[in-house]
């Protein structure tokens, strides 16, 4: 009697809109097998770049049709996150997401904000050698800084001055 007066609350639809793929269509266990240990998590240190260019690597490794590949990195992209990262996933409106690229600029502005983007150059730009790093460590440091700013924006030249300058 009483399971018959509870109310159950609907579970909420996923942000991602299911693509259109062929019915006889299966992804590769292989392939959500690699995406799967290779999870973003979300803190402040880890790179969100670092995850999408591994996400891709995994992903052109396996061929599922050109029409298809988009549809798959939408598809398990999640598969790719844990904790703080999936929190956000699940947090995204339902059905707001609709393509791969939609979905990798939403990861990215959330985890690699522009406040970020813009302390990382500050950093770059206010480069100087550490008391007892070798030319060579300087420059691997250097080169390590600029990676992690993703679309600086500076050209070699400017590089060199940077380097130069803070020797």
């Amino acid at each position: 009697m009483w399971e018959s007066a509870k109310t159950v609350a609907p579970t909420p639809n996923s942000a991602v809109v299911q693509p259109n793929v062929d019915d006889n269509f299966v992804i590769n266990s292989t392939h959500l097998k690699m995406i799967s240990e290779n999870k973003f998590d979300g803190i402040q240190r880890a790179d969100p770049h670092d995850l999408i260019r591994e996400f891709l690597a995994i992903c052109n490794m396996f061929r599922y049709g050109e029409t298809q590949s988009e549809a798959i990195k939408l598809l398990i992209f999640t598969f790719s996150l844990c904790d703080k990262a999936k929190t956000w996933s699940n947090e995204l409106n339902e059905e707001s997401i609709i393509s791969w690229e939609q979905m990798r600029r939403a990861f990215i502005n959330r985890f690699f904000p522009p406040s970020l983007f813009y302390r990382l150059l500050l950093e770059t730009r206010n480069f100087s050698q550490n008391i007892c790093e070798s030319l060579t460590e300087a420059w691997l440091r250097l080169k390590s800084m600029l990676r992690k700013c993703h679309g600086h924006g500076l050209t070699k030249g400017a590089i060199i001055q940077v380097f130069y300058h803070g020797l």
